[in-house]
């Protein structure tokens, strides 16, 4: 049987220090190439983010970005699917920002050129400290106002900053019938993050395109967050690991380790033989 597993990065693959561990790194990349082992993730993060986070992991398939928006080539950028907004759906979110005051951080194509685009000069300490982190990213373009992003596939927002100031934008999103909201503390900082995706767009949903895509039969996850359910929901068998959320543990498979003890590394060394 052709299995798939898939695993989410922050807090499940990933250390605290936002890399994959030499051991992790050593025994995934063994199994890779000496068992056949069909590997790759599932992340709010964009490939050259989680390319820098994996550094050294083979990525040999395809890999989900963006919460499910986007299934990308790791090596090229080669797009295989990509779940963008349509014209109704941005227009009640303009209205949306603009009756809570908030600023998101866009991300489309423009052709196959990737953008983060916002309205320079309007950033919040969370948006300073995200783009920070990603000074030098390529995708980053800085726009003087909304007219400067006509014409891009918007697929996904992310608003950044206090969770007082988002809740009620978090809210309203998750009341919308066609849209969903991930609203939650970020990984390794204080700020909240409120990413807002068409109601289609899930790990889920991305990881059923390319199980289709790569023909396998049975699909295994592994995750720690509240993006993760659909992705668990999809699964055949989904293992949660030790600092996973409660709701996720509630609906796994079992649960694993924790993320800092290589967990999912040890999973898949002690069971992959009973998927070949």
């Amino acid at each position: 049987m052709k299995t798939l597993f898939i695993s989410d990065l922050d807090g499940t693959l990933l250390t605290l220090k936002e890399t994959v561990s030499p051991y992790t790194l050593e025994h995934i990349n063994q199994l890779i190439d000496g068992e056949g082992l069909q590997f790759t993730y599932a992340t709010a993060r964009s490939r050259n983010s989680a390319a820098k986070a994996c550094w050294g992991l083979r990525q040999n398939l395809p890999v989900i970005l963006y919460n499910g928006a986007v299934i990308m080539q790791p090596d090229d950028g080669k797009m295989l699917f990509n779940n963008h907004f349509n014209r109704a759906q941005l227009a009640f979110l303009r209205e949306l920002f603009s009756r809570f005051g908030v600023l998101p951080l866009v991300y489309s194509f423009r052709g196959t050129w990737e953008r983060v685009s916002w309205l320079q000069g309007k950033e919040t300490e969370g948006m300073l400290r995200y783009l920070e982190r990603r000074r030098g990213d390529s995708r980053l373009h800085p726009v003087a106002g909304e007219d400067d992003l006509a014409g891009d596939d918007i697929f996904y927002f992310n608003c950044i900053g206090r969770k007082e100031d988002l809740q009620g934008l978090a809210d309203a999103v998750s009341a919308s019938l066609d849209m969903k909201c991930i609203f939650e503390q970020e990984t390794y900082h204080t700020d909240y993050w409120c990413e807002i995706m068409p109601a289609s767009t899930s790990k889920g949903a991305a990881a059923h395109v390319l199980r289709e895509l790569l023909g396998a039969e049975k699909l295994v996850s592994f995750g720690d967050g509240k993006n993760d359910r659909d992705l668990f929901l999809a699964s055949d068998e989904c293992y949660a690991v030790q600092n996973a959320a409660d709701e996720l543990k509630q609906i796994a498979t079992s649960v694993i380790g924790y993320s800092e003890e290589d967990s999912v590394a040890k999973f898949l060394m002690q069971n992959l033989h009973k998927y070949n």
